[in-house]
C-alpha cells in the first residue's frame, strides 16, 4: 500500500506542477496584453457578446484625387479593411471611444494605427502635420447584417506635402480620405477635413501581416468586439476616389 501510495503521489505532483505552468503563463499572457493596451488592470470584459463575420484586409484599393507630384497610378494609396458583423447589439457610434488597428509580420515587426471617435474632437481639434481643424463630424450605428469599410491612407508614394514619405518616413498619415464607412458610403467614423489618425511603427501594413481590429468602448476600458485576418494585395487596378465625406 504504501508503495502504490508513493507511486502515486509521484504521478499526480507533475501534473500539478503543469497545470501550475500552464496557470502562470496564462495570468503572464493576460498581463502583458492589458500593459500592451496601456490600461493596466482596468481593462474590462465586454458586457454584450457582437459576433464579427468575415474580415478582409486589402492593400492599395483606392488612389486619393489629389493630384500630387510624380505618383504612380498603378499604385493605390488607401488601404481597406472591410468587417461582416454577424450578431450581436447595435454599435452606436457614440458608444465607441476608438477603434484600433494592430499588425505584426512573422518576424515580430509592429505597427497601430488608431481611430478616436470624431465625438471627442471639438470644433478647435487639430490636424498634427497641416494649419487647420478637422471641420464638421460624424459618427453611426454598426448593426447586424451590415458591413463597415475601415480607409487607411499610407504615404508610401507621396512625394511632396506636408506628409509625403520623405519628411515623415513610410507610415498612415492624416487625410481627408481617412474613414470608417457603413454599406452605401454612410458615415459610422468621418471628418470633414483630414482625419488626425494616431500612428506608430515603422511602415504601414504588408502583404501577409497578420491585422487585428478591435472596437474599444467609450471610456478605452472595455473590448467591446474583435477580429483577425491577414493582408493581401488588391489584384486590380486602384479606383481614384475623392474624399468619402466631400
Amino acid at each position: 500500500m504504501r508503495l502504490h501510495t508513493g507511486v502515486q503521489n509521484r504521478a499526480v505532483s507533475p501534473v500539478v506542477a503543469t497545470i501550475l505552468m500552464v496557470a502562470v503563463v496564462v495570468v503572464i499572457a493576460a498581463s502583458i496584453g492589458a500593459v500592451s493596451l496601456g490600461f493596466g488592470s482596468e481593462l474590462k470584459e465586454p458586457e454584450q457578446v457582437r459576433f464579427m463575420g468575415e474580415t478582409d484586409v486589402t492593400l492599395g484599393v483606392e488612389l486619393r484625387s489629389w493630384d500630387y507630384n510624380g505618383r504612380d497610378t498603378e499604385q493605390g494609396d488607401i488601404d481597406h479593411i472591410t468587417i461582416q458583423y454577424d450578431h450581436g447589439p447595435t454599435f452606436e457610434g457614440d458608444e465607441i471611444g476608438s477603434v484600433r488597428v494592430q499588425w505584426e509580420n512573422a518576424s515580430g515587426q509592429q505597427g497601430e494605427l488608431t481611430f478616436v471617435n470624431p465625438n471627442k474632437f471639438s470644433s478647435d481639434t487639430q490636424q498634427e502635420y497641416h494649419n487647420g481643424v478637422v471641420g464638421n463630424f460624424s459618427t453611426g450605428r454598426f448593426t447586424a447584417g451590415d458591413q463597415i469599410t475601415i480607409r487607411m491612407v499610407h504615404n508610401r508614394n507621396q512625394k511632396d506635402g506636408e506628409t509625403s514619405v520623405t519628411e515623415l518616413g513610410p507610415q498612415y498619415v492624416e487625410s481627408s480620405w481617412n474613414d470608417i464607412a457603413l454599406s452605401g458610403n454612410r458615415p459610422f467614423f468621418r471628418t470633414e477635413k483630414r482625419y488626425p489618425i494616431q500612428f506608430s511603427g515603422t511602415r504601414p501594413i504588408n502583404l501577409g501581416d497578420k491585422v487585428t481590429v478591435t472596437f474599444f468602448g467609450p471610456e478605452q476600458t472595455e473590448i467591446v468586439a474583435e477580429t483577425t485576418a491577414t493582408a493581401k494585395s488588391f489584384e486590380s487596378t486602384p479606383e481614384i476616389i475623392d474624399a468619402p465625406g466631400s
